[in-house]
């Protein structure tokens, strides 16, 4: 568990090559001897470290190929219009918001905006080669994550890092439980080629300054706005690049500064694309609880709740127990200072903020891993701007890989520190050991993880009971119950119905103002004929959002449904009740000429010649050439 001590020498030239078995037994504050008769690293040596990477992640996320499309997948993907078009559809998805394709105007459906182009680009392109293949899209996210595990080491290798020490970081990287969501559902790709891009960018970096090639920096930049293309949360790593060559480069401060400010430029320019794809968005976000997380709290609580969700991230980091695919009202209540977790989370990052400054120049992997977090974790906090979303596996993607690095070195380091070398070896097996155990028990909650992520209906019921105090999470996991209902026996039925009642109720529990579970238990009533409860129900929805789509789709059933109620009672001769009944459906239906026509038939059959001759005539507003209708008025015209 030894590692090259390189960044505690003094600066040495970048065109000089040191090996790596100098390295591993450098002494502190000497340089290395003269190598270049000693012969390199053994390639196969190498080798074999970059496929335990890969395979620590082809081990835990191999059987998402198997999953099919999920969650959030049919926004770029089967229902996204621009998608769907394959390489007709690409200037399009360059030109608006990433939603834009799955909404009619150019809807923002989220706060800001979106403008994540680069992952859409290359759903379009599969498309338009191998249509919409689920298998093919898991594939080549899980080998993009691998690609990220390899880059990393190599990254981590060109600052002069062991190869070992560098190995161990990757492949704790590649194991870690929280990268699940981004990694399985396809619509994650936008994290992944985000940092992919980045470590390509940082690589080319560091040739430059090791051969001052122009053509490096070039393709650094290049890269760096492919990053950016992939995900807005890129333009942190303008801050990333300045710490990297001061952690790992001799160059001086104005040097850096010089050398850096190239990535400003492709910055600025994606700002601008940005601001050309959303800036005529129809800003028609909702305000509620589910899509603004901290509109109902006041200052003092919305930064209470911030601070302790940070604590949540390492969490699930060391204990990936409980994930979900959703955290949304109320499954992180709202806080206050009063709570002492919010503190401990506070005192964590206040010193990981002094630990990554204090150690910049004494230990400069830890720094640099401590601040990469600091940095890249910034744009997901909510601390400077509310994205949407109180939490979400997928925000510690990126800023989880400062961690490992510190968390790593500093083992190595505490391990190099003993000068008795039996101790040492104890201490090192020991070390080697656990990570042989985290890894493996990372890599089997990462299968689980890969199961269920199936298919939605998996999803929504495996995570109900790791997120019950979510709003979303218990009305999903309704409509999964009521989405086996058609393929299920029908001793199952009941059983699915009372359970989908169930999680509705919940979800209605947590959130009284959710119209959807309103709607949703309606929708039980209604597929057990029990119309008058489902009735109920569905004006419960209403009350709480009238505009809504779904509420009236609902209503025009009950219209149907009273339609042919009406429509018995007149077979019956029993048209006062058939009247009574039409009026019913007219309440939800008020210009279907159908029921006007039925309406005004009802009353000609029993003498009110005047109700009938308005319904009638109600009947050609709606339909003027409703020859029926017509043929009314003139029977009464008859009469008359």
């Amino acid at each position: 568990f030894k590692q090259k001590t390189a960044y505690e020498i003094p600066k040495r030239d970048w065109s000089s090559d040191v090996c790596s078995s100098d390295l591993l037994t450098m002494k502190k504050g000497k340089k290395p001897q003269n190598t270049s008769n000693k012969p390199p690293t053994k390639p196969n040596s190498e080798l074999k470290l970059v496929l335990m990477i890969i395979a620590t992640a082809l081990i835990g996320y191999g059987l998402s190929v198997l999953n099919n499309f999920c969650l959030d997948d049919f926004i770029v993907i089967g229902k996204n219009k621009f998608t769907q078009q394959g390489l007709a559809g690409i200037k399009d998805i360059l030109a608006n918001d990433t939603f834009a394709g799955m909404t009619e105007g150019n809807i923002m459906v989220l706060a800001g905006g979106r403008y994540r182009p680069l992952s859409l680009v290359t759903f379009a392109i599969e498309h338009q080669f191998y249509g919409d293949n689920a298998f093919m899209m898991h594939l080549i996210n899980v080998l993009l994550y691998a690609g990220i595990g390899i880059l990393l080491f190599r990254l981590l290798v060109h600052v002069q890092m062991s190869n070992k020490i560098a190995a161990i970081i990757s492949i704790l990287f590649m194991a870690l439980p929280a990268h699940s969501e981004p990694v399985i559902n396809v619509k994650g790709r936008d994290d992944l080629l985000c940092f992919f891009f980045f470590l390509m960018a940082a690589l080319q970096l560091f040739r430059y300054v090791k051969s001052q090639k122009q053509s490096h920096l070039i393709y650094s930049v290049l890269f760096y706005f492919l990053s950016l293309m992939s995900k807005e949360s890129a333009v942190t790593f303008v801050a990333v690049f300045p710490l990297m060559l001061f952690c790992f480069s001799k160059s001086g401060i104005k040097k850096i500064i010089s050398t850096t400010a190239v990535y400003v430029a492709p910055a600025l320019l994606f700002l601008l694309f940005r601001y050309l794809a959303t800036a005529g968005n129809n800003p028609t976000v909702s305000n509620d609880v589910l899509n603004q997380p901290f509109v109902n709290a006041d200052t003092a609580g919305r930064y209470a709740t911030v601070f302790y969700t940070w604590l949540l991230y390492f969490k699930i980091l060391i204990y990936p127990v409980h994930l979900s695919y959703d955290y949304n009202f109320n499954q992180i209540a709202i806080t206050g200072f009063s709570n002492v977790l919010v503190w401990i989370s506070i005192f964590i990052h206040i010193n990981i903020l002094i630990s990554g400054i204090y150690f910049i120049r004494r230990k400069p992997f830890i720094a640099f891993g401590l601040l990469f977090y600091l940095i890249t974790f910034s744009v997901y906090s909510n601390l400077f701007f509310d994205i949407g979303a109180p939490f979400a596996d997928r925000f510690i993607l990126i800023p989880s890989a400062g961690l490992c690095i510190a968390l790593v070195v500093a083992i190595a380091d505490v391990i190099n520190s003993i000068t008795d070398e039996n101790q040492k070896r104890i201490y090192n097996n020991i070390a080697i050991g656990s990570l042989v155990i985290v890894v493996a028990v990372f890599s089997a909650r990462n299968i689980s993880r890969c199961t269920d992520w199936k298919d939605n209906n998996t999803l929504f019921l495996a995570d109900v009971d790791d997120a019950p105090n979510s709003a979303k999470v218990q009305l999903n996991a309704g409509l999964a119950c009521l989405n086996k209902v058609e393929s299920a026996q029908e001793a199952e039925k009941e059983q699915l119905y009372s359970s989908a009642k169930k999680y509705f109720e919940n979800g209605i529990k947590i959130y009284p103002d959710f119209p959807d579970g309103y709607l949703n238990i309606g929708v039980i009533y209604n597929w057990k004929g029990d119309y008058e409860n489902a009735e109920l129900w569905w004006k419960k929805a209403y009350k709480l959002k009238p505009d809504n789509s779904s509420v009236h789709q609902y209503f025009k059933v009950l219209a149907t449904y009273y339609y042919q109620q009406g429509m018995q009672s007149g077979a019956q001769q029993n048209f006062r009740q058939s009247i009574s009944q039409f009026q019913h459906a007219l309440q939800y239906d008020s210009l279907n000429a159908d029921i006007l026509y039925n309406t005004g038939g009802a009353y000609f059959s029993i003498n009110q010649t005047d109700s009938a001759a308005y319904y009638f005539g109600k009947t050609l507003k709606v339909n003027p050439a409703y020859q029926q209708a017509q043929q009314g008025l003139a029977a009464l015209q008859a009469r008359r």
